[in-house]
């Protein structure tokens, strides 16, 4: 098979399982993060990697949004390079992934200039999204704007977000890479009250409440992970994401052989497919863990305030 005739099936495989993929595909090996038609604006839902090496062309999409993530190979193996077409094909590979670790590392670098100029906080009251959520501020910050660029009828404007709280982002050294933005309402430009720092590392990384406990439990969000924590006492991490579920469960499966791990599913029963389930399911059977699903629609701070408002 030509490259041309590998990209194009591996598209019509992404086809098949409901993702329109991106105009251009690069079979580089390197992980490409892109914009899913029919989701939020600016938002990078999809993830693919597809590489020409082996004996067959083989590589891996994702819909982060809705959990489908699905490997690939090609029916037959690709046509051998040249000497010239390997060389250029390695150093191309190696390019984009000195782009992405830059990129990853001036995010790196920007959110520890934020933190630092963030302020401490004294608990729910000192702002909106934690009233709203009934929870406290367990490991955030306080900063008193946010800058953020929007393409708005075609030209790239920058705006001020005020009053923004900051989630810390680590690895499973307490190594900062990103931050996550929460503002005290949606954004009408940004259609949604949440953001990460452009180009950052979000794989494998979390926000960690409380001590060391035998127990660990994984969720996605920040107020869910609150939620959790307050109910139970159990170290709880924050992966941001159905996504990003297995990854940070592995790596504290790796560097916690013996803990007990609870996947906190958010249950989305009312979304096709159920997502937050499905994702929770895979990260469960990877570590042997522990299943947990709130008995109504959402998460478990909508069930926490359901239950605090009965």
């Amino acid at each position: 098979m030509q490259t041309y005739q590998i990209i194009e099936a591996f598209k019509a495989a992404m086809l098949e399982n409901g993702i329109e993929p991106p105009n251009r595909i690069q079979a580089d090996g390197v992980l490409h993060r892109f914009h899913i038609a029919g989701h939020k604006s600016g938002s990078l839902n999809g993830a693919y990697k597809l590489h020409l090496d082996g004996a067959k062309p083989a590589g891996y999409f994702e819909d982060f949004k809705t959990g489908i993530k699905t490997t690939w190979k090609a029916d037959g193996p690709a046509k051998p390079m040249t000497e010239t077409e390997r060389r250029r094909h390695e150093t191309h590979k190696r390019q984009i992934e000195q782009q992405q670790q830059a990129k990853q590392q001036r995010a790196a670098d920007q959110a520890g200039k934020l933190w630092a100029q963030a302020k401490e906080m004294t608990g729910r009251g000192d702002h909106p999204y934690l009233i709203r959520k009934g929870v406290e501020p367990y490991g955030l910050r306080l900063l008193p704007a946010w800058s953020k660029r929007i393409n708005q009828n075609g030209q790239w404007l920058s705006i001020a977000v005020k009053n923004v709280l900051l989630v810390p982002l680590v690895d499973i050294r307490g190594r900062l890479h990103n931050l996550q933005a929460i503002f005290a309402e949606i954004e009408p430009n940004l259609a949604r009250d949440k953001d990460f720092l452009a180009g950052g590392r979000m794989g494998g990384l979390f926000h960690c409440i409380g001590q060391p406990t035998p127990e660990k439990i994984i969720c996605e969000g920040y107020a869910t992970g609150a939620s959790l924590y307050e109910a139970t006492g159990f170290q709880t991490f924050c992966a941001m994401s159905a996504g990003n579920l297995k990854a940070v469960a592995e790596s504290i499966r790796k560097h916690r052989p013996n803990a007990r791990i609870i996947i906190a599913a958010d249950n989305d029963e009312q979304t096709f497919g159920n997502p937050g389930l499905k994702a929770a399911q895979i990260a469960a059977r990877a570590v042997g863990g522990v299943l947990a699903m709130p008995p109504i629609a959402g998460d478990f701070n909508d069930f926490a305030n359901r239950q605090a408002g009965a």
